[in-house]
């Protein structure tokens, strides 16, 4: 009896509760909530966990670019706190200063997920909480959705809101400010068409947001982290931890969703991004046939017809077949399957409003609305367009039946670019549903990703058809069936060029979006810069270890080089596609593992090799599944390249050298050659053997690697010659 009494005694005293996988220790000057020995939360009078208060904003939004301030008007620490509850229902600690801003915050289970912090009341004069994380000085952070700056996010602060990431997005580089004083348009390090509130820390947990409203990742301190949101309803905040890196991103993949399998027919080669109509478009498949290339697809973002503006010529944005700018495409579509070809278009959810589709939707009262109840239109550049309201479940159910399934599935296309819903603007808009456009805002590429989705699927043939995105949010990874980097500067900026689509990929990957890819040789043309021939061949090596390669003529076409742009360039570039294609078998065990397990396509090598300390601060190389690691030449006129092996075996993919891991080495890296190693011992070493025997183009011999071994070898013969006869 003396020993029960005990007992009860230590379990009314004690000042340590588990309730599910949260740790929550208190006593009267602190709170500390953890998951096994991972500390997520300490809570002080000198270092609350929650600060509340209220702002003043201004969001501004010109072609999907925005101005967004604040003046922050009172920010309060909520400094005092008691924590009640019992193991059964879970335990409360309320914050508050002084009995007022009261906040009761829940540690456990929502009845769907375990490890979630949720805020069962708030105060209604608010509207904005800081939320503070604990944080140690050498960890590292991760994901943000995707970041195209920086891969670790440590030492930096990132806004979440959708938008057009910017031309430059480095306000130190010529280039962004001609773009601001253009339109304002140049961006930041941290504009992104996909930002997301969650997180992966090297201390191996994660943390995910599920407010869509303003916020900001804070990352910039030793001891603490910190996210703003602007709403006083935070949301919930979900919390796992792992053993190790790689399990701790197939957890949070599990919990945020998987992506698909990619359609067989993707591997047959590239998909070759032309335009001008049926007879350009056959001509140049005729063409890039004669010269090798390996053609999966066409995409023909033109197919809706053309019109003409100040700026140039613009795509018509009436999402049909236009049968006089594309002539018996219908049939060409046919033919083209027969030969292994498919065909891939182009939508948006606007619509011209010289359009017979607009005039469908208008009539129907499809439309974003005005706070008047008229259909607002938006100013693309001389062209004026309705947006579909995404929040209406009728105008959603038009859209995906009249023109996704009809005009487009129906008409036998295999894919589309699914193009913006990150312009979405703030003010003089009214939605169906009746939410704020501060809440809709980021939610609206998820509401764009899902009708596309619904769209394949209830036509059955998703693995069939693909799709792709540039923006998103949470929610993209279980929608999206693979998403591409957006418009990248025609040069080889950190900021925005071609070396940012690698953390891009590799921040997407931490936060389970797995299958991603970019357009061969960047997309936009300003300023006298154009792309170069180097550029576009860099490039093409990179997409050659990825899961999907497309090329695009980019905003002007005509000053930019293309694959097509010359003999030379055509041969070199069957090559590059003749790789990608021999490496099929490994590429879809990839993305199978993406699909099933969660592992991403392009990894950061740490997930591999989470024991080598180095390997955490390489943002610009990546391990291509298990066994191969690539490391792009990322500069103009280089013919080498230093890189970090991480501690393993390794084989160098072009001449068979062996190297021990650990170390930064210096290779060759002729064009055509990029510095690729597999692993020793790999089960694939046939397949990546089998690279050395895609052979260079008959022209290209002063520069590639394989060709500048030949001539040593022929060199070194004749000097060995040379000094036995003189002897």
């Amino acid at each position: 009896m003396i020993r029960l009494l005990q007992f009860v005694v230590f379990l009314v005293c004690c000042s340590r509760y588990v309730n599910s996988a949260f740790n929550v220790e208190h006593d009267n000057a602190r709170v500390s909530v953890s998951i096994g020995a991972t500390k997520l939360l300490e809570h002080t009078r000198d270092s609350p966990f929650l600060f509340v208060g209220n702002a003043a904003s201004e969001i501004e939004e010109h072609l999907g670019n925005f101005q967004i301030d604040q003046y922050v008007q009172q920010r309060i620490a909520l400094t005092d706190f008691t924590v009640d509850g019992s193991p059964s229902s879970g335990y409360v600690v309320t914050f508050s200063r002084g009995g007022d801003y009261v906040t009761k915050v829940k540690f456990g289970s929502d009845g769907k997920q375990e490890n979630v912090v949720s805020f069962t009341k708030t105060p209604s004069n608010v509207n904005r909480y800081w939320i503070r994380l604990f944080a140690e000085v050498d960890e590292h952070v991760y994901g943000g959705g995707e970041q195209f700056s920086y891969f670790d996010l440590r030492g930096h602060n990132f806004p979440m809101w959708t938008r057009e990431q910017g031309v430059g997005r480095n306000k130190s580089t010529i280039v962004t400010f001609y773009s601001n004083q253009y339109d304002n348009g140049g961006g930041d390090y941290h504009t992104t068409y996909y930002p997301e509130p969650t997180f992966v820390s090297s201390r191996k947990y994660y943390c995910h947001f599920d407010t869509t409203v303003y916020s900001v990742l804070d990352f910039r301190h030793s001891n603490f982290h910190e996210v703003e949101i602007w709403s006083g309803q935070p949301g919930k905040l979900y919390f796992d931890t792992a053993s190790t890196m790689l399990g701790l991103v197939q957890q949070l993949s599990g919990f945020l969703g998987r992506q698909p399998e990619l359609p067989e027919w993707l591997h047959n080669g590239a998909v070759l991004g032309i335009q001008g109509g049926t007879e350009a478009m056959l001509g140049y498949i005729k063409q890039a046939k004669e010269h090798g290339v390996r053609v999966s697809g066409v995409w023909i973002q033109d197919w809706s017809g053309r019109i003409k503006t100040s700026f140039g010529s613009r795509i018509f944005w009436n999402w049909k077949w236009n049968p006089e700018h594309y002539p018996k495409l219908d049939v060409e579509i046919k033919k083209l399957k027969n030969e292994g070809i498919s065909v891939l278009t182009y939508i948006s959810p606007y619509l011209n409003k010289e359009g017979d589709l607009f005039k469908v939707a208008d009539a129907k009262g499809y439309f974003v609305k005005t706070p008047e109840g008229k259909t607002h239109i938006a100013n693309f550049g001389e062209f004026y367009v309705g947006s579909i309201d995404l929040t209406n479940p009728k105008a959603c159910e038009w859209y995906k039946n009249d023109i996704i399934k009809k005009e487009m599935i129906e008409f036998g296309l295999s894919g589309w670019m699914a193009d913006f819903s990150e312009y979405l603007p703030t003010e003089n808009v009214v939605f169906h549903s009746g939410e704020s456009a501060e809440v809709l805002h980021n939610k609206w590429p998820i509401l764009w990703a899902t009708l596309n989705r619904q769209a394949v699927e209830e036509s059955g043939k998703l693995g069939e058809i693909l799709f792709w995105m540039r923006a998103g949010y949470s929610g993209s990874q279980k929608q999206s069936t693979i998403m591409w980097a957006g418009d990248q500067f025609v040069d080889y900026s950190r900021g925005d060029g071609l070396p940012s689509v690698i953390p891009a990929a590799l921040s997407l990957g931490m936060i389970g979006s797995g299958v991603t890819h970019f357009d061969i040789g960047g997309y936009t043309a300003l300023f006298d810069y154009a792309r170069s021939e180097e550029l576009l061949l860099r490039s093409g090596e990179m997409a050659v270890f990825t899961p999907m390669m497309r090329t695009h003529e980019g905003n002007r076409p005509k000053v930019n080089w293309q694959y097509y742009s010359s003999e030379g360039t055509l041969r070199k570039f069957a090559r590059l596609t003749q790789l990608h294609h021999a490496l099929t078998d490994y590429t879809k065990a990839t993305i199978k593992e993406n699909t099933e397990q969660g592992i991403p396509t392009v990894r950061p090598l740490f997930l591999h090799y989470e024991n080598d300390p180095e390997t955490y601060n390489i943002a610009y190389q990546y391990l291509y599944g298990r066994d191969l690691l690539v490391a792009p030449v990322c500069e103009p006129n280089r013919d080498s390249w230093d890189l970090y092996l991480p501690d393993d075996k390794w084989v160098y993919l072009w001449n068979d050298t062996q190297l021990v891991g650990g170390q930064r080495v210096v290779v060759d890296a002729p064009l055509g050659y990029p510095p690729v190693f597999y692993r020793h011992g790999s089960v694939w070493t046939k397949t990546f053997q089998s690279l050395t025997k895609v052979m260079a183009p008959k022209d290209d011999s002063s520069s590639t690697y394989a060709s500048w071994q030949i001539w040593a070898a022929v060199i070194l013969a004749a000097t060995v010659a040379y000094i036995l006869l003189t002897r």
